[in-house]
């Protein structure tokens, strides 16, 4: 029978969470229930509650997650978790038919906020919560959303354990995904100006799935396309309908992701709803980033968890250090002198050379430290885990001229059209 090694690990990894959720859950509620009254970011909730309206869908993601959606009386109309379809819809901007429904509790996203006001002033229990930025954080939402429903002491426990079990199977797929190359991706909701940056969820199970955001040192969701031009990602993803304007868009036409046909879309429900959709993330990123793991095997009689811990052992097992280009003599180690934007001398030259060598600089230089310099310096920092400074530091050089410097692999360095050579 024919396997696909990453689809049996993922179907096997959901099984297992989904199991243990469960379990937690049923010893929690018949056993071991949680302490009320509450507090949680302010908000005092009293009871148990029985009515509960979710007025985010990354929230009733959440509240799924958790197995505690026979709590909740409404979700909101853009709720699409076929689990929650039997559910009233509410519009979360309709405060009257919010109040109509007399729920003992609603949660909010903190972008939600100017909600809180009407709905608590017609007497409800109104919390807002901010949505989880990383791993650390993914454990303060469910400890604080499961609180909210199940009470402190064993609810925040509950919480806890569920938000560890979700990142548990994000790190199994990440030992996976290939390591040979630094992958570099993005996700684009326009192609102007909004996509996922780095104080968001979504870039962080980039991260796990095995590729590397190129906006994870911005905020806000917010781009400009020079960033996106320069570092040049080697997958894109997109919003559904934004591939097809990408793709007729003259500008793209020289990026890699376009000439590789590596362009994707994804429905933006997985990049922003929280719950266990952030494993199915993780998959579909790896599945489109890295195609080798979903390639067909063989037809012989393998048990396919034999298979997995295999890849498992195989990538967890100590392995040569990548072959890298021959670097130039560099001085010393520790002993360099920084190098910054209008420098021109021997050192900046040797730099360039080496900054060539691993696919960051392209066309002629003359050890003139230009504009152009100083973007594939800062490429550079970012694929190789530094501050994006554009300045050569003594740090940035020792990593350079180092065996462990990190090519520009697939990036096909910067756009040198406008400063080649400087």
């Amino acid at each position: 029978m024919r396997k696909r090694v990453l689809t049996a690990f993922l179907a096997l990894c959901l099984l297992i969470l989904t199991a243990c959720s469960q379990i937690g859950t049923l010893v929690s509620e018949v056993t071991n229930p949680g302490e009320f009254p509450v507090e949680i970011e302010g908000v005092t909730i009293a009871a148990r509650p029985s009515r509960v309206a979710v007025l985010s869908a990354s929230l009733a993601d959440v509240v799924l997650a958790l197995g505690r959606e026979t709590q909740l009386a409404a979700v909101p109309a853009d709720c699409g978790q076929k689990a929650l379809s039997t559910l009233q819809k509410v519009d979360p901007a309709n405060t009257q038919a919010v109040v109509d429904l007399a729920p003992d509790l609603v949660l909010l996203d903190a972008s939600q906020s100017g909600l809180a006001g009407p709905l608590t002033e017609a007497g409800l229990t109104v919390l807002p919560l901010a949505p989880a930025v990383d791993r650390e954080d993914f454990e303060r939402l469910y400890a604080q959303v499961s609180s909210a429903l199940a009470g402190g002491g064993a609810g925040y426990d509950d919480g806890i354990t569920v938000a560890q079990d979700v990142f548990t199977t994000l790190d199994d797929i990440n030992r996976i995904v290939p390591k040979e190359k630094v992958v570099t991706a993005c996700y684009l909701y326009d192609t102007e100006s909004a996509a996922v940056t780095g104080d968001m969820l979504a870039s962080t199970v980039m991260n796990y799935a095995g590729v590397t955001n190129i906006f994870r040192s911005l905020s806000g969701g917010v781009y400009d396309f020079d960033s996106l031009r320069v570092s040049n990602p080697d997958v894109i993803f997109c919003a559904p309908g934004v591939q097809e304007t990408l793709l007729s868009d003259s500008r793209f036409a020289n990026f890699v992701a376009v000439k590789n046909h590596r362009v994707f879309e994804l429905d933006p429900s997985l990049v922003q709803w929280q719950g266990r959709t952030v494993v199915t993330l993780a998959y579909e990123i790896s599945a489109a980033a890295f195609p080798e793991l979903l390639e067909e095997q063989d037809p012989q009689d393998v048990d396919p968890i034999d298979e997995i811990n295999s890849q498992v052992t195989a990538e967890l097992s100590p392995s040569p250090s990548p072959s890298t280009v021959p670097s130039p003599s560099p001085a010393p180690a520790g002993d360099y002198t920084p190098l910054q934007l209008e420098d021109e001398n021997d050192d900046v030259f040797r730099m360039q050379q080496r900054l060539e060598e691993l696919g960051y600089l392209e066309g002629d230089y003359t050890g003139y430290f230009g504009e152009y310099t100083q973007t594939c310096v800062m490429i550079f920092q970012q694929l190789n885990g530094l501050e994006e400074t554009g300045v050569a530091d003594a740090e940035t050089l020792t990593r350079l001229y180092s065996d462990q410097a990190i090519p520009a692999t697939g990036a096909e360095g910067a756009d040198t059209a406008d400063t080649a050579g400087e």
